[in-house]
């Protein structure tokens, strides 16, 4: 209890908490040294990179749904398109039936 209240001290003081490029080191309970400056480098750093790759992430499910989205469109009107073709054709056969007949009455 009394390490934790000597490292939330030093850390409160202005020593230790003034900024400097040289690394912050704190003498813990277990007497480890503590290097803050790289561990904050390294917890940004991880997170830039898991940010990264959720940005990556989104990108290419953006771009998967556009290719998606535009072969779906081309299906559809090739579709449409073919549809229109057959209708064509098949008033073209009966409009020949049709005139055949009328002309098979006279």
């Amino acid at each position: 209890m009394a390490s934790s209240t000597l490292l939330t001290s030093l850390l409160k003081s202005t020593q230790v908490g003034r900024i400097t490029k040289h690394p912050i080191v704190l003498l813990a309970s277990s007497g480890r040294r503590i290097h803050v400056t790289q561990k904050t480098k390294d917890v940004a750093g991880k997170a830039s990179e898991t940010a990264q790759g959720a940005a990556e992430k989104a990108k290419q499910t953006a771009e998967d749904v556009l290719v998606s989205t535009k072969e779906a469109a081309q299906k559809a009107k090739d579709t449409v398109l073919n549809r229109a073709e057959v209708s064509k054709e098949y008033v073209k056969e009966n409009a020949e039936k049709v005139k055949k007949s009328m002309n098979s009455k006279e």
